[in-house]
């Protein structure tokens, strides 16, 4: 029977680190499954999600600038596309994409458009992890484009009277979550390729609860004293530092979610969502929300969650995003097309 050593290499790499008195430490092997393969092959072909690759997003700029190097594809309802999309950008469903790409000119820029970025993010990472390395979401998506379609950037609030500056520890190490694939045939890069192609077809809403995506309110709504299912939610903050997360260069977040623990995101080559850190220790068992400061970076490593097995979903927003989003220098007003 196979054995994956990931938690051999981790208990090496915290002893060699000095902090093994500070992880605890389960069992040193679990069985290989289906999630420990594709983590193996996704971290041992240039660990996109631990790169500095991630997010792969591209500005409003740089695409009005050079508009004949790049394929718009816009992931909006019809309805939103209709009032107004960026000229020669095709309305697709998220779906359709990869069989889209399959054909698409590969010399080209790909750029993947939804209204705040955050769908767009998604899916964009599912495709970098499906080995497609000329993808990009549109930053901000189109209300970075024109100011017509910026509302829900500049509109959004979060309640920060419920934040915290409480540090809550990384749980035990435990198994990755179980994989089933729909097929037994083929080798790991084709079964990846399969699993992403389902996942494509996961709703990402930007402004409410979906397959991938859930609001500030609904999840605070979990964490009221009246419900009980905060015990089955895990909060990830994926934040470049401590500070980050304890809102030291916050303008308006003192603080961060209830129950929410750090995951250092991928800083000079350290990342603790390596197997080689700490990966493993994100609850295999439990509904899992990410959130980082502009919700871009949580939508790539949802997509990289959800693609391992784990239940997560990424936080509309973030949770500093008045620290990223300067509608005086993100938001142009460039011009746009309407109708089909």
């Amino acid at each position: 029977m196979q054995k994956i050593l990931v938690n051999i290499i981790t208990v090496s790499f915290l002893i060699l680190s000095g902090c093994l008195k500070d992880a605890p430490i389960t069992q040193a092997t679990t069985e290989q499954n289906n999630s420990a393969d594709i983590l193996v092959y996704l971290e041992t072909q240039g660990d996109y999600i631990n790169s500095p690759l991630m997010p792969s997003l591209i500005k409003a700029g740089d695409v009005f600038s050079k508009p004949d190097d790049k394929i718009i594809l816009d992931v909006r309802p019809a309805s939103d596309f209709t009032k107004g999309h960026i000229q020669n950008a095709t309305n697709i469903k998220s779906s359709d994409i990869l069989n889209f790409i399959k054909t698409a000119d590969p010399n080209k820029t790909i750029v993947i458009v939804s209204l705040t970025g955050q769908s767009a993010s998604y899916y964009t990472g599912l495709l970098r992890l499906d080995g497609y390395t000329n993808v990009f979401a549109l930053k901000y998506g189109m209300a970075s484009w024109n100011m017509d379609f910026a509302s829900p950037w500049l509109n959004e609030d979060q309640p920060t009277a419920y934040f915290t500056n409480k540090v809550f520890n990384k749980p035990s190490f435990s198994a990755l979550p179980e994989v089933t694939f729909a097929s037994t045939k083929g080798n790991i890069k084709e079964k990846i390729n399969t699993r992403i192609q389902g996942l494509m077809k996961n709703t990402f809403i930007e402004y409410d609860v979906s397959d991938a995506s859930v609001s500030v309110f609904n999840l605070l709504d979990i964490f009221s004293p009246s419900r009980g299912n905060y015990l089955n939610t895990f909060v990830v903050c994926y934040a470049q530092n401590m500070d980050e997360y304890l809102s030291g260069k916050s303008i308006n977040s003192p603080g961060h979610l209830p129950t929410a623990v750090y995951y250092q995101a991928n800083n000079f080559g350290q990342s603790d969502l390596r197997s080689t850190a700490f990966l493993q220790t994100i609850p295999n068992n439990k509904d899992i929300v990410v959130y980082s400061r502009i919700a871009h970076s949580s939508a790539f490593i949802t997509a990289y969650l959800r693609l391992l097995g784990y239940r997560a979903k990424s936080l509309l927003f973030g949770m500093r995003w008045r620290m990223g989003f300067n509608w005086t220098t993100e938001v142009k007003n460039y011009p746009y097309v309407t109708g089909p």
